[in-house]
């Protein structure tokens, strides 16, 4: 080899010399601001250098450095991991913190909403306790817990079994006062359906208020409904007795027939009865007196003839006096 070819080897040489101390440099540098990024916990950032690092010493076999960087890696993305970690725990635990006190709140609310119901059923406010209930309900359904839910659930019970008990006692004194007045007007078929409906809905719900008495009602309804159904048929009776007998022309007894008609009818209140009868009444009695003026006047008749085939006529006059003053009585009463 000639001294004229050995000199480029050390440009060369030389070169790549240089080369090596300007890698070096820059990664000294950047290893000093790397340590600094280390020491302030910039992990992230220390983990990119380190990959530049790498980068730059590779070409240069620069295996020290390399292994250095690839342990600092190591360390890094463990300690990553574990910040991360600690983070995700810190974020868990404040969750957890924040659904207990979400909770804590519910349950203060839902004992307030307690307090509530309470006053409002006492007040039997069942708008009030209705409003509660839908609100307990929204709070409930943020909540995981089967004790409040049963809790609530035997609270909306209890509403409805107060809300029904009132209804349903209400109801009872309503229908207690009408019975007086549809039963002094026969209305036997308004009343008794009321009657037996309450009756069967405080059975129903367990309630005996009111009870005894509905049904003591009942039975007495259910016997003047058949005292009534007698007079009704007697009554059916007599005016088709009466019929026969104003017929027959036996006005006295369809007199007293028609008298014994319009006491009934006066006792169940029938007064479209009452007004007819009493009309029916009065012709049996005008026809009555009829039947007998001309008995009579028959009877004075005959005697008058009687008396004037005698020769008596005086007496006989006077019998025919007698007929006109009982004709000119009738005809002035009638």
């Amino acid at each position: 080899m000639t001294e004229d070819q050995t000199e480029p080897i050390e440009e060369v040489k030389e070169k790549e010399e240089k080369r090596k101390i300007r890698v070096v440099e820059q990664i000294d540098n950047r290893l000093a601001i790397q340590g600094q990024a280390y020491i302030k916990g910039q992990l992230k950032e220390a983990l990119s250098l380190a990959y530049e690092i790498i980068e730059l010493a590779k070409p240069e076999n620069l295996k020290s450095f390399i292994r250095e960087q690839e342990e600092l890696i190591a360390r890094i993305k463990k300690l990553l991991k574990e910040k991360e970690e600690r983070k995700r725990e810190k974020l868990r635990a404040e969750q957890e913190r924040l659904r207990l006190e979400n909770i804590k709140k519910l349950k203060i609310e839902l004992n307030q909403l307690e307090h509530s119901f309470n006053a409002g059923l006492i007040a039997e406010d069942f708008l009030k306790t209705q409003d509660t209930i839908e609100k307990a309900k929204n709070l409930l359904s943020q909540l995981d817990d089967d004790d409040l839910r049963n809790k609530w659930k035997d609270l909306k019970n209890k509403h409805l079994a107060t809300k029904t008990r009132k209804e349903l006692i209400d109801i009872a004194q309503k229908v207690i006062e009408e019975s007086i007045e549809l039963k002094e007007k026969y209305l036997f078929d308004d009343l008794k359906p009321k009657l037996t409906t309450i009756i069967t809905q405080l059975n129903e719900n367990g309630i005996k208020d009111y009870l005894q008495e509905l049904e003591y009602i009942l039975t007495d309804v259910i016997n003047a409904e058949k005292a009534y159904s007698n007079v009704v048929l007697t009554i059916e009776k007599l005016v088709e007795e009466i019929k026969t007998l104003q017929k027959d022309k036996k006005f006295e007894t369809a007199i007293s027939q028609c008298e014994n008609l319009l006491k009934l009818a006066e006792s169940i209140k029938k007064t479209n009865l009452i007004e007819e009868y009493s009309k029916v009444l009065i012709k049996l009695q005008k026809d009555l007196s009829f039947e007998e003026l001309k008995e009579a006047v028959m009877k004075l008749n005959n005697e008058g003839l009687d008396l004037l085939k005698k020769g008596e006529f005086k007496p006989s006059l006077e019998k025919f006096k007698m007929i006109k003053g009982s004709i000119n009585y009738y005809i002035k009463e009638s």
